[in-house]
């Protein structure tokens, strides 16, 4: 998805440069060949394109690839390949990411609500963050609902930081804990051999693993 997305941030900032009048041939040329389409891929651009249409013209689609420190760009363009092949959480965390790159951008805020009112998921106020702050947000928020035993919901918020940082070995961790926590063993011991593998030098979680007979 993340070379999707740099397409679709090219494609939108060549969208974006007024065209010339071209000339026009001497000579008619053939038709282009009809293409067909599998419906999926249909589905998609149609999605995609719907929501293109939603926010504006192509000045103000300018606006989201707007350069800052902080791959706005890219993020902005997750957030819309996200929404069009449904993945629509993913779609609004990104947005918020997006926005928090640079919140000032008013584009990037007319995406984000667009793409709350559209999927029906509320974003986050406190979470409008860039994308590392907005990972480290969603784990405090799992850690919190962890030590009120809240363990579901910790789980949800560590998948909530994995949709928008899906490397970062903490909230491996804490995934694998909340599993732990409700009994569900086989989740658990999958999500802690993530975190080992993205942080083999955590021995408090090795000697865990070996400790459950779960070392690989």
């Amino acid at each position: 998805m993340r070379a999707r997305a740099a397409l679709l941030a090219a494609a939108l900032a060549a969208a974006c440069v007024p065209k010339t009048a071209a000339r026009r041939p001497e000579t008619p040329s053939a038709p282009p060949p009809l293409v067909s389409r599998p419906k999926e891929h249909s589905r998609v651009d149609a999605r995609r394109l719907a929501l293109l249409a939603r926010l504006g013209d192509p000045s103000a689609l300018s606006d989201l690839l707007r350069p800052d420190d902080l791959d706005g760009p890219l993020l902005s363009g997750v957030a819309v390949e996200a929404y069009a092949e449904g993945l629509e959480l993913k779609a609004v965390l990104f947005a918020q990411a997006a926005l928090g790159a640079d919140p000032g951008n008013a584009a990037r805020r007319k995406l984000l609500n667009v793409l709350a009112l559209d999927t029906g998921i509320p974003f986050d106020p406190d979470g409008v963050l860039p994308r590392a702050a907005l990972v480290q947000h969603e784990l405090t928020r799992a850690e919190a609902a962890f030590f009120e035993r809240r363990f579901g919901a910790a789980a949800q918020f560590c998948r909530r930081a994995l949709l928008v940082g899906p490397e970062d070995p903490e909230a491996w961790t804490r995934l694998g804990s909340s599993y732990y926590a409700v009994g569900d063993e086989e989740r658990a011991k999958q999500a802690y051999a993530k975190a080992r593998a993205l942080r083999p030098g955590d021995e408090a979680l090795a000697r865990f693993l070996a400790e459950k007979g779960w070392a690989q």
